[in-house]
């Protein structure tokens, strides 16, 4: 990939979390980039062409990150711990989950698509780690994966919104660390 078209996705992703989709415009990303706008429109057609692989682009860090979080041989416990209570800035939102309360993105299906991967795929793996929970006597029987994957992964999003709209960053850790104590109480012993 180019140094021109990487750093116009790295400068999007930027300004897609703290703007959102519809805040921003392409004036603002040739500003910050620092880059022309006929390098602009050499690499995308559209500031939604540029939108759509920036979102890809950081839903394939995410997924990394996910991957790693969820893989390997951890208790299931573990790894819930380490991704419900990793640092994360509330007030900041979301590096991906933000960008969908945008009405454009939210009404447009190749916008979501970066959004939809990345949270079908976090929610496979925690479903799984709790399928293999269960399975291994860890969890209680009584408990449906998807359900509780959809908990999870709302609580985060939902302690985001809660530092949002709160003006205050330490509810998402509150929340994020309530969520892993009901995963506690769930656990077998």
């Amino acid at each position: 990939m180019s140094n021109t078209r990487n750093l116009l996705i790295e400068t999007m992703k930027s300004l897609l979390w703290q703007r959102g989709y519809d805040a921003t415009s392409p004036n603002q990303v040739l500003d910050e980039s620092g880059i022309g706008k006929g390098s602009l429109y050499h690499h995308f057609k559209s500031k939604k062409e540029l939108a759509i692989a920036a979102m890809e682009s950081r839903a394939d860090e995410l997924i990394k990150e996910a991957d790693i979080t969820f893989g390997g041989n951890d208790l299931w416990l573990d790894k819930f711990k380490h991704y419900l209570l990793a640092p994360r800035n509330g007030l900041q939102g979301c590096r991906l989950g933000r960008i969908v309360q945008d009405p454009s993105v939210s009404e447009d299906r190749e916008l979501r698509q970066p959004l939809m991967r990345y949270f079908t795929h976090l929610h496979r793996l925690m479903t799984r780690e709790v399928e293999l929970a269960k399975q291994d006597g860890h969890l209680s029987s009584d408990i449906s994966p998807t359900q509780l994957a959809d908990i999870v992964i709302s609580a985060v999003q939902g302690g985001f919104v809660l530092s949002q709209a709160t003006g205050d960053n330490a509810r998402i850790s509150a929340v994020t660390l309530g969520a892993y104590g009901v995963l506690e109480a769930l656990a077998t012993r």
